[in-house]
C-alpha cells in the first residue's frame, strides 16, 4: 500500500441528522487515514435540492466536530480540490457529461414520463424486470439528438450500459461481488433539470479528488458497478472499495429512534460523552480483540485494519456504550465534572446559573461524591438536583413505607433533635449521632439511615448518606428532616 497517496472521504447528504451508521462510516474513514498518514476529506453531497438544507449542513459539521472528527480537506478548511460541496461543482459535471456524450458512452434520452410508464407497465405484463436500455433514443443519431435538445425538448443524459458481460466489485471487506451487465439499466447521469444524479457526481468527484479508498455503507454496494462503468468510460483509475455493513438495533432491525437514539445529537442529549461514543462506534464491527475496549483516538487508529472489519451487520448494544461512558466519566476530574454539571443543573432548574457559579467548590465536591455512580450526564439532575433548593417532595406511598413503623415514629424526632444540636456539621459527627441513637434503642443503624436518607433527599438511593448530608449543609438537612417529622405526624396509627 502506497501510504503517500491514501485519500479517503466521508460524503454525507445534508437531508437530516447524522445517524450512528453514518458517523461510524466517517470514523472508519478517519481511522484509516490517520493510521496510514493519509488525507480525510469531507464532501457535502447536496445535489438533492429539494431535501438538502443549510441547517443539515451545519448539523453535520457540528456533529462531526463534537465527536472529535476533523477533516483535512472540505468545507471551511478547503484544499486543492475545492469546492467541496457538489452544488458548487455543477459546471464540472456538465462538462464531464458532454465528454461522455461525445465519446458515445452516453446519450440523450427524450423519453417522456408517459413513455416510461408504458415501458414499466409492459414489463409487468410480460413478467420481466423493467430494465430500461433506452429504446429508440439509445442509438439515435447524435446530430438529431442535439438538434432536438437545442429546440428545447426535455431530455436526460443516460449511460450506455453494456448489454452483456459482468462488472465485478473487488470489495475490501466482502471480496469480489459480481453484477451481470444485462441486469443494469441505462442509468441517468444528468437529470432533465441539468443537475447530476448521485452516481454520476460521486464517481466524478471521487476521481477528481483522487480518492484512493471509497469506504462507505453497504447500502451503496448496488451503486458501485454503475460508478465503475463511469470510471472506465472516462479512463479514470479505480479506487479500492470497501462497503461497511449497517448498524442494527437489538431486534436486528435498522437502528432508529424507536431503539431510543439514532443520531449523534440524540446521544449527546442523552448524556453520552463524545469520547465514549467515538470509542464505542470505532470498536463496533471493526474486528478489534475482544478484550480491547477503552482507547484514545490515536490508539484506535494505530490498531485499525480495514481487512478486519466484519462483513456482517453490527448490533448496537447501548448497555456496552453506557459501560464505556461510565469509564470516561470516572476519568474526568471533579472540576471537569462540575463544569459539565453546572449548565445541566441550571437547565433542569435545580439552581440558577449564578448560584452554581458562585458555589463551584461545593459542586466540585458533589461531583467527586457522585462520579462513580454516573453512567451518563443525563443522570446528573436526578442524582445531584436534591443538593440544591429547600424542601423536597415525598412520594406518599414511599413516605408511609419509610415512616410508618412504630420505631421510626418514636425515634426519628429524637434523631432530628440530636442532629440539630451537633456542634459541627461533618460526616463523622452526623454518622456518630445516628449510630449512637440506634445503639441506645438497641436497633441496627439501618432502621434510622433509610428514613433519614429519604427525608433529606426524597430518594431511597443516594451516595453515602453522611457525606451527602455534610454537602447538603446543616440548614438544608434540618429543614427537610423537620418537614419529615411534620409529615409523619399526619400518618395513620403506626403499624408496629
Amino acid at each position: 500500500m502506497d501510504k503517500s497517496r491514501i485519500r479517503v472521504r466521508y460524503a454525507p447528504s445534508p437531508t437530516g441528522s447524522l445517524h450512528v451508521g453514518g458517523v461510524r462510516t466517517a470514523l472508519f474513514n478517519w481511522l484509516f487515514a490517520r493510521k496510514n498518514g493519509g488525507v480525510f476529506v469531507l464532501r457535502i453531497e447536496d445535489t438533492d435540492l429539494e431535501r438538502s438544507t443549510e441547517g443539515s449542513v451545519d448539523q453535520l459539521k457540528r456533529s462531526l466536530r463534537w465527536i472529535g472528527l476533523d477533516w483535512d480537506e472540505g468545507p471551511e478548511v478547503e484544499g486543492p480540490h475545492a469546492p467541496y460541496r457538489q452544488t458548487e461543482r455543477f459546471d464540472l459535471y456538465r462538462e464531464t457529461a458532454k465528454k461522455l456524450l461525445n465519446s458515445g458512452a452516453a446519450y440523450r434520452d427524450f423519453a417522456t414520463p408517459e413513455e416510461m410508464a408504458e415501458f414499466r407497465e409492459a414489463a409487468r405484463a410480460e413478467r420481466r424486470q423493467p430494465i430500461y436500455k433506452g429504446g429508440e433514443y439509445r442509438d439515435m443519431d447524435p446530430a438529431e439528438a442535439e438538434r432536438r435538445a437545442e429546440a428545447g425538448e426535455p431530455f436526460t443524459v443516460r449511460f450506455k450500459t453494456p448489454g452483456e458481460g459482468r462488472t465485478v466489485v473487488e470489495d475490501e471487506i466482502r471480496g469480489p461481488v459480481t453484477f451481470e451487465n444485462e441486469n443494469l439499466e441505462d442509468f441517468v447521469l444528468m437529470k432533465s433539470t441539468d443537475t447530476p444524479t448521485y452516481n454520476f457526481a460521486a464517481a466524478v468527484d471521487d476521481a477528481r479528488m483522487e480518492i484512493s479508498h471509497v469506504i462507505r455503507g453497504d447500502d451503496h454496494l448496488s451503486n458501485t458497478p454503475r460508478q465503475i462503468l463511469i470510471y472506465n468510460a472516462l479512463s479514470y483509475g479505480l479506487p479500492a472499495f470497501a462497503h461497511v455493513p449497517q448498524v442494527l438495533g437489538p431486534d436486528k432491525k435498522k437502528l432508529s429512534k424507536r431503539h431510543g437514539a439514532a443520531s449523534v445529537e440524540d446521544f449527546a442529549a442523552q448524556g453520552y460523552l463524545p469520547e465514549a461514543l467515538f470509542n464505542y462506534l470505532a470498536l463496533l464491527g471493526a474486528g478489534y480483540a475482544a478484550d480491547e475496549e477503552i482507547f484514545a483516538p490515536d490508539e484506535l487508529a494505530e490498531r485499525f485494519r480495514l481487512d478486519r472489519v466484519s462483513g456482517n451487520p453490527a448490533v448496537f448494544d447501548e448497555k456496552k456504550l453506557r459501560a464505556i461512558n461510565s469509564v470516561y466519566l470516572r476519568r474526568q476530574t471533579s472540576e471537569e465534572l462540575a463544569m459539565i454539571a453546572a449548565p445541566i443543573l441550571a437547565e433542569a432548574g435545580a439552581a440558577s446559573a449564578a448560584e452554581l457559579e458562585e458555589d463551584m467548590p461545593r459542586l466540585t465536591r458533589i461531583m467527586a461524591l457522585l462520579r462513580d455512580r454516573l453512567s451518563t450526564t443525563a443522570e446528573i439532575p436526578a442524582m445531584a438536583g436534591y443538593f440544591y433548593g429547600g424542601e423536597v417532595e415525598y412520594d406518599p406511598a414511599e413516605f408511609e413505607k419509610q415512616f410508618g413503623k412504630e420505631f421510626v415514629r418514636e425515634a426519628f424526632p429524637e434523631l432530628v433533635d440530636r442532629l440539630e444540636a451537633l456542634p459541627e456539621w461533618t460526616e463523622v459527627a452526623i454518622e456518630k449521632a445516628v449510630r449512637d441513637l440506634a445503639a441506645k434503642k438497641d436497633k441496627g443503624a439501618r432502621h434510622l439511615i433509610h428514613p433519614l436518607r429519604f427525608a433529606v433527599t426524597g430518594r431511597t438511593v443516594s451516595a453515602g448518606l453522611f457525606e451527602t448530608m455534610e454537602l447538603l449543609g446543616h440548614e438544608r438537612s434540618l429543614l427537610r428532616a423537620r418537614k419529615a417529622v411534620e409529615e409523619m405526624e399526619r400518618l395513620p396509627k403506626p403499624i408496629g
